[in-house]
């Protein structure tokens, strides 16, 4: 197998063409020298190659990279790069992908460059170029995501977490909860906040019988009931299961967030899947993000672009914490004595947790069969 950006050349030409930060790019070209120079390196460099990404253990897995102290030793605080440099390996494979598919340059360029974003971010937050979410690449350099318009769109299997269900009589969707999952007594998911569970909560049951299908509800605003409804399987389709196909969607950080741009934006994400991966049958999206934080809907006016995109989404009990709000609303190395209330959204999570009250990200569905993206309000079922 040939690693062509062992060549210094085309570790330049692939740094400059996805935009790579030109601080960064000269830190990966002096890192090519050395790896060539230096068989320790090479080896370390070589083994992770093949044993977390060309063997695709990379898409695997969340977690943070285990840097060799050899690695660290020569490189330092840029030691993150030397990592970053065997991840880009896969570009010349990510443009071949690009190319059997037809899909543009433009594309390619506007997708890749999120990875020099962040290790741009790095530097800005910590004053040296580093790759602070190595996992999260691997989406960008094995071709599964693509950035159209200001979001980012792979195709997923959903976990199965929760069920959908509709009653095209009645043209109202519901979730339930999946065998097993263990919520508080108000509906939300234990461990939220990183708290220890309660001692009121109780534990979801689901069952498909001839005639039914039973469980336990959830509202739009993902909160599981502790009680349960059996839906009448000739009045309700069962519509969203386990390994069903959706759009994971992502929101960059420099992303105009207006709910008409991100209209137009899903709609352009359906020409591109139609005409690029018809084989792709996906029946909507799924999102877990910051913007479906719940307590949003009271800090933020109806007015507000943030609220009417996560009231587009059917939400479900997530085991989230302030972190993710915190990282994009403030940054991740701030700590609350030291975070300035100088927007509105900033006070007002300030004001949240100096009266400690919790707040929480969550998981969110929006189906096609709920209508147009942009215009879908959630019929109340009774579910008593």
């Amino acid at each position: 197998m040939e690693l062509l950006l062992l060549s210094k050349d085309l570790t330049q030409h692939y740094c400059r063409k996805i935009l790579m930060p030109e601080g960064a790019t000269e830190i990966l070209v002096d890192i090519t020298n050395k790896i060539n120079n230096d068989q320790k390196l090479f080896d370390i460099y070589m083994e992770f190659y093949m044993n977390h990404i060309e063997s695709g253990y990379w898409t695997t897995v969340w977690e943070p990279l285990t840097i060799h102290s050899y690695v660290e030793e020569i490189f330092g605080n840029e030691a993150s790069l030397f990592y970053l440099h065997a991840a880009l390996q896969r570009l010349p494979l990510t443009e071949q992908k690009y190319s059997e598919r037809g899909l543009s340059e433009e594309l390619f360029v506007e997708t890749l460059r999120d990875i020099g974003v962040w290790v741009q971010n790095a530097y800005n937050l910590v004053g040296y170029y580093a790759i602070r979410n190595f996992s999260w690449i691997w989406r960008h350099l094995e071709a599964r995501m693509f950035r159209l318009g200001g979001m980012q769109f792979m195709a997923t299997k959903f976990s199965g977490v929760v069920k959908g269900f509709y009653n095209a009589k009645e043209d109202i969707f519901l979730l339930l909860c999946s065998e097993g999952m263990e919520l508080r007594a108000n509906g939300d998911m234990q461990g939220v906040c990183k708290k220890e569970k309660t001692t009121d909560g109780f534990v979801t049951e689901y069952e498909e019988t001839e005639d039914y299908f039973i469980g336990n509800p959830i509202t739009p605003i993902g909160k599981g009931l502790n009680k349960q409804v059996k839906l009448k399987r000739d009045e309700w389709k069962k519509v969203l299961d386990k390994d069903d196909t959706l759009l994971e969607i992502h929101i960059p950080r420099d992303t105009a967030f207006d709910m008409e741009t991100i209209k137009d934006t899903y709609i352009q994400a359906k020409e591109f899947y139609a005409t690029y991966f018809p084989e792709v049958k996906y029946k909507g999206m799924v999102c877990h993000t910051w913007l479906f934080t719940p307590q949003l809907r009271e800090m933020l006016p109806p007015s507000s672009n943030i609220v009417k995109f996560q009231q587009q989404f059917y939400l479900y009990p997530t085991a989230g914490s302030v972190r993710f709000l915190w990282n994009f609303v403030f940054n991740e190395l701030t700590e609350v004595k030291d975070a300035k209330p100088d927007t509105s959204l900033r006070k007002q999570v300030l004001n949240y947790l100096e009266e400690d009250k919790e707040i929480f990200d969550m998981n969110g569905i929006f189906l096609d069969l709920f209508g147009d993206f942009g215009t879908v309000s959630y019929k109340k079922t009774n579910t008593n």
